[in-house]
């Protein structure tokens, strides 16, 4: 299963934990794939993301705090511009 599939079966705080290591795996084995891999980049990314993320958004997200809304935020700071 890949990361995004992962994102969809976040469901509780356990599942969050095995999100959040499958991530750590996927950088330290893809880390030229990602757009953001360090610390300083990547939480740019996530920032600017949320901040660009509004209601009429290109791709409408569901704000409400979910474990797999924070799982998807992280996922998509990876690869954000």
């Amino acid at each position: 299963m890949d990361l995004a599939e992962l994102v969809d079966h976040v469901k509780t705080k356990e599942d969050f934990v095995a999100f959040l290591s499958a991530l750590q795996n996927d950088l330290a084995r893809n880390n030229a794939e990602w757009e953001n891999p360090n610390l300083e980049q990547y939480l740019e990314a996530m920032e600017a993301y949320l901040r660009s993320s509004t209601e009429n958004s290109l791709h409408k997200v569901d704000f409400t705090p979910t474990w797999s809304l924070f799982a998807s935020i992280m996922l998509t700071a990876s690869i954000y511009e």
